[in-house]
């Protein structure tokens, strides 16, 4: 018998795997060699294709499909993808810290979070996230921990 985690792991490789289909807003959650997909396709044909590559997964035993389709042509992005999107605004503007800050989207709403050393960083991560297509309002709510040197 295999265990959830194994059956998890091929599952998502061959999600990876399958030609033309966008995974990066696929989870995949196995319990009890039930599987539940859930995140964000591009249309109905890779919803179908999805649950046929988990469909294949030796040990499944049951499946089900909660994946949303959000077609490429809509006019707003899906949160997930206006999410790593401002991440990479972030990393692109600070390489060294960008993991210091956490971005949350909903509904095209931003919140950040975390902690850098000066405010003008805060300032340019906010202006870069609003930048960002699909963002509507950005909640900044980074900390300023700027440290004094002693001398």
């Amino acid at each position: 018998m295999r265990t959830d985690q194994d059956i998890a792991i091929e599952a998502s490789d061959r999600l990876h795997t399958v030609p033309g289909l966008d995974d990066q807003d696929i989870a995949v959650k196995v319990r009890d060699s039930l599987v539940l997909l859930a995140g964000i396709v591009r249309s109905d044909l890779e919803r179908a294709q999805a649950t046929q590559a988990v469909k294949e997964v030796r040990g499944v035993i049951g499946l089900s499909n909660c994946l949303e389709v959000f077609p490429r042509s809509a006019t707003v992005p899906p949160d997930p993808e206006i999410t790593r999107e401002a991440v990479a605004a972030i990393r692109h503007q600070f390489p060294e810290q960008w993991e210091m800050i956490r971005v949350l989207v909903r509904n095209g709403r931003a919140i950040l979070e975390g902690e850098l050393d000066w405010y003008y960083q805060r300032d340019v991560v906010e202006a870069a996230v609003r930048s960002v297509r699909g963002v509507t309002l950005v909640t900044n709510r980074i900390r300023v921990t700027t440290r004094f040197a002693a001398g």
